[in-house]
């Protein structure tokens, strides 16, 4: 008896130590390395230079996440190997399995005293969302049950709200989403984005509710479960998170034709999950896959929010240096913004692989991200024709000083009804700007003027009657 107490009290020291450690999180950095490493070997369309300096980098990081695994794992197993070496296992089944049951029992019910609400939200999260195969099935299950309610158009044009971080998109979702003519995906939608179906059925029991606070970026924009957000990155992730996702940045890589296939069935199953309605998103990373959304939706409005570079430049530069903190407070948030694809500033901040000016590689610094808005922007501005048919171009500036005169604007060249307003719209609040390189200002604010004119240089009658046009022509080529 004195052997399986000894037994016992070694193998709870050792579960005591595992938590205190957190070993399952370490192995699942090491797994999360390990499959990056694999994707990166199977991309196709990176050079092999990139691909051998990105494959140094990560060998580095499993080496040495390896060793930090094994070392924790022997810490963890060290109070097992020391009552083995002390006590004599039971020699009968019964003394095996009373064992067993014992050790089983306490690590249940420790569990149960460890994982409070929010512990149990964020594992489910974990699981759902950061597993592979959970999202496959889930999928694979909304549609087999609803996909054959669902209608493969979007209930009239879709719009898709992008741009780069900090230019005012979620408010212009917001104000978009209030108008009451779209259906968008929710946080409500979480942790089964990609069976809001079948999710809302189960969640409606629950009650679920969250009390509105302020978002992590500290601007002053409140949410709650039923904000609209970039949730339909996490389809993108899934499906193509091999072709376009990338250690070190996000590339814009052509979207297989399953896939394309795929969204619009998904964007049939979030209007079912909405009451039908015109499909809108705010999804920034969209700015890399504007063809596919074409493809999908022949009469898809493309929206490109702006601001002053130099005071978008400084908000992500802010936000950036933030959301770094925040993480290294909390590294589930790290985790969260991940599997939602969110990588525009953070602790897995992965940037845009476009061609960009020249420009210091330090974060902190507003080089930085005015060369990235430099890069993102023109590669906005220099689309091919089928693609400059459907973009509209937001002065989000102009916007805000001048809504009463925008909002009608605005709302005829979107199809909106007299619901629409852009009172909800506020200006920035404006960043001290210090030592910035000149160049890059010149050339940030001759993009900036071309962005204006494009945003002033068609009536909405001209708009709608090229995207009529096209969207004519697209029918007639399907036929």
């Amino acid at each position: 008896m004195g052997d399986a107490f000894v037994l016992f009290f070694g193998t709870v020291a050792a579960i005591e130590i595992a938590g205190a450690l957190r070993l399952m999180r370490a192995f699942a950095a090491l797994a999360r390395i390990a499959h990056r490493s694999n994707r990166l070997l199977l991309r196709r369309g990176v050079s092999e230079w990139a691909k051998e300096r990105a494959m140094r980098l990560m060998a580095i990081k499993l080496f040495v996440q390896s060793v930090r695994s094994a070392f924790l794992l022997g810490l963890v197993g060290l109070p097992i190997m020391l009552s083995f070496a002390v006590a004599a296992t039971p020699a009968g089944w019964a003394g095996r399995g009373t064992l067993l049951a014992a050790t089983l029992g306490y690590s249940l019910v420790r569990r149960r005293m460890r994982i409070d609400r929010a512990g149990a939200d964020r594992l489910l999260h974990r699981l759902t969302l950061g597993t592979a195969p959970v999202r496959d099935i889930s999928f694979d299950i909304e549609r087999a049950v609803h996909g054959r309610r669902l209608r493969r158009d979007a209930g009239g044009e879709p719009i898709f709200v992008a741009g780069l971080a900090r230019a005012g998109t979620t408010i212009l979702l917001r104000a978009l989403h209030d108008s009451g003519d779209f259906a968008s995906l929710s946080y409500r939608d979480l942790p089964f984005p990609l069976a809001p179906n079948c999710w809302a059925r189960v969640a409606s029991r629950s009650g679920r509710t969250v009390a509105t606070t302020e978002r992590g970026h500290g601007d002053g924009i409140l949410h709650d479960l039923d904000s609209p957000e970039a949730i339909e990155e996490i389809f993108w992730g899934h499906f193509e998170g091999a072709r376009f996702r990338l250690p070190y940045g996000l590339t814009p890589a052509p979207v297989a034709p399953a896939t394309v296939d795929a969204f619009r069935d998904y964007v049939g199953l979030v209007r079912l999950r909405y009451g039908g309605g015109r499909y809108l998103s705010k999804n920034n990373n969209n700015v890399l896959r504007l063809p596919a959304l074409v493809a999908a939706f022949p009469d898809a409005l493309l929206v490109h929010p702006f601001r002053d570079p130099l005071q978008q430049a400084a908000s992500l530069c802010h936000q950036h240096v933030r959301a770094c903190a925040l993480a290294e407070q909390d590294p589930f948030r790290r985790d969260f913004m991940t599997w939602l694809g969110h990588h525009e500033f953070g602790g897995d901040r992965r940037p845009f692989l476009i061609e960009t000016p020249t420009a210091t590689t330090d974060s902190t610094k507003i080089d930085h991200w005015l060369a990235q808005w430099i890069g993102a922007y023109r590669f906005l501005l220099d689309q091919p024709a089928q693609i400059i048919r459907r973009q509209i171009f937001v002065d989000y500036d102009r916007f805000c000083m001048e809504p009463e005169r925008s909002a009608p604007m605005l709302a005829e060249r979107l199809g909106l009804g007299e619901g629409f307003s852009l009172a909800s719209l506020r200006p920035s609040p404006a960043h001290a700007i210090g030592a910035v390189d000149n160049a890059l200002v010149i050339e940030a604010y001759l993009l900036h003027a071309a962005l204006v004119e494009r945003s002033e240089s068609f009536g909405a009658a001209e708009v709608r009657r090229a995207i009529a046009d096209a969207a004519t022509a697209g029918t007639r080529v399907a036929k």
